[in-house]
């Protein structure tokens, strides 16, 4: 039917003030719009097999391998700064170098060694003693603390390290209920950088006992308004202030945290449909990229049902895909094993180390379970309590563990070399105040 005339709609509106007509029909307004005649360049898929952030032309990229021992990390990392020289093609011959830093004459490593010799009692002294170790300062702070600070120096020198940061803690301090009775203090001058190594990411394990704030440094990396920022200090997430949560940040938590009223499909597709404008996915892309998580974390089949229906290691699977569907950069995880039994808890190891090396993501897991710290972890840092204080790091190497390509976690940890250097972290963890 056609549209009412401006004659017609004159005469109902005079009408109306003698008699009440039912309510008009908003009938769409149809118009002409000019006609793109040429064809596009390439007919969209309206399936495609990756999202559109990912149609950009494949290239080969060589992925740099996980050190197996000492030695090895020192090439890849050259940690804390790099020996390595600008090309000529960075710095031709004729650009003006009078600005040039001292790295371009000196050696890093001569740098890094002045520092250590000149100001170290300096820097260290920019840090609260430990009154719970006895021995000098320096062995009074932890390691991560020396690093950073020794970093702050270096740079002033322009000294670098290799590759940007993708979590920095500067002087943190983390004060909850400042000001009252319950005060109390959950961090205490926690300083850390954690580089962003390409197609490799670190696995940062926290342990230490109950209280000494591991849970706290998760959360203020995660921007959790209900934690709020930290009291004194700062926390970078890729040289930025963290200022709340991001799609570059996943969190798993302790407890399942999946919707009860979604079914698992549902709930894998929960964070793409609440980023949707922000990623420009299609429902048919989202449900894909779903279906696909779900199959890696061994879920397929159990798409059409609800939490309930679900294993605690089930639920735990669909977690992981919920967060990694994502693709963060950054993987957080508060004790997600804690609530398994042994054996399942031996195969979410074997499933998260799998898709660590996929994602390629920096994770840092709070455990109780030093053992577990040991097997998944690239570096240990060790916390002790009232206040939360890191007073150690300790780098793991898979030479150190016997930990080779093929052998499930179970042979690992079962092995005389695992249970060696376990020992030797345990010990560790005793002396500096925790509980085994």
């Amino acid at each position: 039917m056609s549209q009412p005339s401006k004659l017609q709609q004159f005469f109902r509106k005079f009408a109306g003030l003698f008699y009440k007509f039912d309510a008009a029909e908003n009938r769409p307004q149809l118009t002409r719009a000019p006609v793109d005649k040429t064809l596009p360049a390439k007919i969209a898929d309206p399936l495609p097999s990756k999202p559109a952030e990912a149609e950009i032309e494949d290239k080969p990229k060589v992925k740099i391998a996980k050190p197996r021992n000492k030695e090895e990390a020192e090439k890849l990392r050259q940690f804390p700064f790099p020996a390595d020289k600008p090309s000529e093609k960075e710095h031709p011959a004729d650009t003006d170098t009078s600005s040039t830093v001292k790295t371009d004459t000196e050696p890093a490593e001569k740098v890094v060694e002045s520092l250590l010799k000149e100001n170290v009692s300096e820097i260290v002294s920019k840090v609260p003693v430990d009154s719970a170790i006895a021995g000098v300062r320096e062995n009074a702070i932890s390691v991560g603390a020396q690093t950073a600070l020794l970093a702050d120096e270096a740079a002033k020198k322009g000294v670098k390290n290799k590759y940007a940061p993708i979590v920095s803690f500067r002087n943190v301090h983390k004060v909850f209920n400042p000001g009252t009775p319950n005060e109390f203090v959950a961090l205490q001058n926690i300083n850390f950088e954690i580089e962003d190594l390409p197609d490799v990411g670190e696995f940062i394990a926290l342990v230490g006992p109950s209280g000494c704030g591991k849970s706290t440094v998760l959360n203020l990396i995660q921007g959790f308004q209900e934690v709020g920022g930290p009291t004194a200090g700062e926390v970078l997430v890729r040289n930025k202030p963290v200022t709340g949560p991001g799609r570059d940040r996943g969190m798993i938590f302790q407890k399942y945290s999946s919707f009860p009223h979604l079914t698992v499909l549902q709930n894998v597709m929960f964070g793409l449909q609440l980023n949707r404008e922000s990623l420009g996915y299609s429902h048919a892309v989202m449900e894909k990229l779903a279906r696909d998580m779900l199959a890696k974390v061994g879920m397929a089949g159990h798409e059409e049902k609800y939490p309930y229906q679900l294993s605690g290691g089930q639920q735990q699977r669909v977690a992981i895909a919920r967060t990694l569907v994502l693709k963060p950069r950054i993987i957080l995880m508060d004790e997600p094993f804690s609530a398994l039994d042994e054996p399942t808890r031996i195969e979410m190891q074997q499933l998260i180390t799998n898709l660590w090396n996929e994602v390629e993501a920096t994770v840092f897991i709070v455990t109780h379970s030093i053992a577990e710290a040991v097997y998944l972890s690239d570096r240990i840092f060790m916390f002790k309590a009232n206040p939360g204080r890191l007073v150690s790091q300790i780098p793991i190497y898979a030479d150190d563990i016997g930990k080779h390509d093929g052998m499930s976690p179970m042979e690992v940890q079962e092995s005389k070399k695992f249970n060696d250097f376990l020992k030797q972290i345990t010990d560790e963890f005793i002396r500096i105040g925790g509980t085994a």
